[in-house]
């Protein structure tokens, strides 16, 4: 249960994730948005509950089986997450605009205006299932839980607070659209806007600090 308090830095980093936000805006902004924007949040927030799930099933069983053995798979897991986001961290710099040119926005932005609550909740769950930010941490968080070896309502209590902690920040721009106000539609316009502008560099960021985050766990855990 000491590794608990490790929980919190995996949650901040499951927030900060510039282009669901972009798509939870967008969304609020559509015709149906207020309507849309539930069934997105739900569906974005069911799939993190999931994959914190799955972590905490695996590592409860790799634990009660393994034993010692589950610490050098927890190893193991630091020290491929430490590469990985050091690898996503060079390649989101390495695809930033250069030159002045202008950011791309996602193709599938276009789609927005037309959107029904099905089809937001399909955009939650791609967008949540193929972040390849918030999958890793998701799974690391629910291997923290499981190897507690909490009773399992609290368990499922803790995945389920962590999922949406992870999802807080899409449930923001709908509830500041309830004001309906023509200045907080251009404030989401311009939010929206800047978030497509500096996702590479946010990205590259986000990942690096993850990246050190991951390797101070593995130099903690091979100094115990």
């Amino acid at each position: 249960m000491n590794d608990l308090h490790n929980l919190l830095p995996l949650a901040v980093g499951m927030l900060l994730s510039p282009l669901p936000i972009v798509a939870i805006v967008a969304i609020v902004l559509a015709p149906r948005g207020r309507s849309c924007a539930p069934a997105y949040t739900v569906a974005y927030t069911l799939v993190a509950f999931a994959a914190t799930g799955l972590g905490a099933l695996g590592a409860a069983r790799a634990s009660a089986s393994s034993g010692p053995a589950a610490q050098t798979v927890s190893l193991i897991l630091a020290i491929v997450l430490a590469l990985g986001f050091t690898v996503f961290a060079v390649a989101s710099w390495m695809s930033r605009p250069k030159d002045g040119t202008p950011a791309t926005a996602p193709k599938w932005l276009a789609a927005i205006d037309s959107v029904t609550p099905l089809s937001a909740a399909g955009l939650g769950l791609v967008m949540a299932a193929t972040n390849t930010k918030n999958i890793p941490l998701e799974l690391k968080a629910g291997a923290l839980i499981g190897e507690a070896h909490l009773a399992p309502l609290a368990a499922v209590g803790l995945c389920l607070a962590i999922a949406l902690a992870g999802s807080l920040l899409l449930v923001v721009p709908a509830l500041v659209q309830l004001t309906g106000t023509a200045r907080v539609h251009s404030a989401l316009q311009a939010l929206k806007s800047q978030l497509i502008t500096h996702n590479a560099a946010m990205m590259t960021v986000l990942f690096a600090i993850l990246a050190a985050n991951e390797l101070a766990q593995v130099i903690h855990r091979l100094a115990a």
